[in-house]
């Protein structure tokens, strides 16, 4: 037999007798061929123990109560069982599930599902490698199995890397009767395939919880939606940016105003505060208008100026921090920013007054570059995620990419080779908005994600309960903390952004607004600047 092997551009000729030592060998008298079969045996009996302990074991006590007391006691035990089986699934299904329901299922899909034709499997999809004059494949270690998916944990060959597995996983899906099958690293070594047999997110998601209280939203873990395996799907907001990615109608507003419904009683407390803009004309944001400390809709000149001031506020409290702490804590007096873009494109692409994009460039860059250590953060949703769109992509750590219209726009979002590890965004139907792909700093693979779907009734009730303060405080030194300590006594008036980074027009005006808010002593801005 000649098998194909990955990328090699010729058969190999594979001797399919895996026995490396003949049975049989010259000279030999029945004796020693009579030992050396019974040393086999129990070599392969004593491995097949080691490796499948559980069922061995279950095997064995079978057997021997079968040979003990006969059929009819076991097989009414067997029926007891069964019915106390039924009895706990109906009275609690939870219990169940995890103690029995999921083991269960889980060690059906290894034997019956999988193994019996797991060797076929790896052999016509060029998974299999020879090692000496053997043909070897990947060894399947365990199955994992839920409603929806099973995850198999796969041991690789010598020579082999995930990879390798991740550039088969569209053909094994169709080979398998599966929709998709994804690839993870586990360790070195061993990856897991996670084969999904149906679809969890064609079920109408239960409405997830909202913080009762400020206190109580975790800006390093808003719950905005669920990831495929059922978990909380845990967005952060803090020490981060956001790059929000999809075609018209793929559910970016879902990802916008969950963020915000969770971050409702932080904003109505003053510990967080939401800087807005909405090139469409306020057709996205400006049903949440009174959530937004600052809010632009109109004019693109004011839009680009929303964007300086957070620059310069970014700047302005990174120097005032400086020396006292590498992370902010939000506070009342000090609270997180977060920066919000719609259609983020046409403010730094689209615009025909160059002076104008690269001012909005210029501010883009500082916020991204410099404002996660001092609370600034910045969430930006976009349709068209080309380079020549959004050339600092690599500035965003936590990147979402919804449905998406062609297959090499995935790797433009989340990065190289995602979409050949899973992240299928192209391929998501117009009738799931809201369902999309996640990849976060420092870690190698994609995960899939629905956020939640938040109506208008929900959009207005948030926007009523949860109104921001009616100023923000400027960016001043010799600002108190609530403990009554000055941080900025001792620290000389920042640098101002330079002429490099920002227009002339814009410094002239930021050094004389803050000039004229000292004198008066105010402790606020309007929340516009119209």
């Amino acid at each position: 037999m000649r098998v194909r092997l990955g990328d090699l551009s010729r058969s190999v000729p594979v001797n399919r007798d895996t026995r490396r030592h003949p049975l049989v060998r010259p000279g030999d008298t029945a004796g020693r061929v009579g030992l050396r079969l019974v040393g086999r045996v129990g070599v392969t009996v004593a491995r097949v123990i080691a490796r499948f302990p559980r069922t061995s074991f279950s095997l064995f006590a079978a057997l021997l109560l079968v040979d003990r007391v006969g059929w009819v006691l076991p097989a009414l035990a067997l029926a007891v069982l069964t019915v106390a089986a039924l009895v706990w699934r109906l009275a609690c299904p939870s219990s169940y599930a995890r103690w029995l329901g999921r083991p269960l299922r889980s060690w059906w899909a290894r034997w019956v599902r999988y193994a019996p034709r797991w060797r076929g499997l790896m052999t016509r999809h060029d998974l299999a490698v020879v090692d000496g004059d053997v043909l070897v494949w990947p060894g399947l270690r365990k199955v994992r199995s839920s409603d929806y998916r099973d995850a198999l944990l796969v041991k690789l060959r010598a020579g082999q890397k995930p990879d390798h597995l991740a550039d088969a996983s569209e053909s094994l899906a169709h080979a398998l009767g599966s929709q998709a099958v994804r690839v993870r690293t586990h360790r070195p070594g061993y990856v897991w395939l996670d084969v999904t047999r149906r679809d969890p997110f064609t079920r109408p998601m239960s409405r997830l919880p909202v913080p009762a209280s400020a206190g109580a939203v975790d800006l390093t873990a808003l719950p905005i939606g669920r990831r495929e395996d059922g978990a909380l799907w845990l967005l952060r907001l803090l020490g981060t940016h956001v790059f929000v990615a999809g075609a018209t109608g793929a559910g970016k507003g879902s990802v916008i105003w969950s963020t915000l419904l969770r971050l409702g009683p932080a904003i109505a407390a003053g510990l967080v505060q939401v800087w807005a803009i909405d090139p469409k004309g306020g057709m996205e944001l400006f049903p949440g208008r009174a959530l937004f400390t600052r809010y632009e809709d109109s004019h693109l000149g004011a839009m680009v100026q929303l964007l300086e001031d957070a620059a310069e506020f970014t700047r302005d409290r990174a120097a005032r921090l400086k020396g006292v702490t590498r992370r902010l804590t939000p506070t009342v007096d000090m609270p997180f920013v977060l920066v919000l873009v719609d259609e983020f494109a046409f403010i730094t692409a689209y615009v025909t007054d160059k002076k104008l994009q690269g001012r909005a460039d210029n501010a883009v860059q500082i916020l991204a570059s410099q404002g996660r250590a001092p609370g600034v953060g910045l969430m930006v949703a976009l349709q068209d995620p080309s380079k020549e769109v959004v050339p600092y992509r690599n500035l965003f750590p936590s990147r979402i990419a919804m449905r998406l219209d062609e297959p090499q726009q995935v790797d433009m979002v989340l990065g190289d080779k995602m979409r050949t590890r899973g992240a299928y965004c192209d391929l998501i139907p117009e009738s799931l908005p809201g369902v999309g792909y996640v990849k976060l700093e420092g870690t190698r693979d994609p995960f899939r994600v629905r956020a939640e779907y938040i109506d208008d009734d929900v959009i207005d009730g948030l926007a009523r309960d949860y109104p921001a303060p009616a100023s923000m405080p400027v960016p001043l030194l010799g600002q108190h903390t609530e403990s009554g300590l000055d941080i900025a006594a001792d620290i000389p008036t920042p640098a101002r952004l330079g002429d490099g980074e920002l227009s002339p027009e814009w410094a002239v005006f930021s050094a004389d607004y803050q000039r004229r808010h000292a004198t008066n002593g105010t402790s606020g801005i309007p929340m516009g600047l119209d």
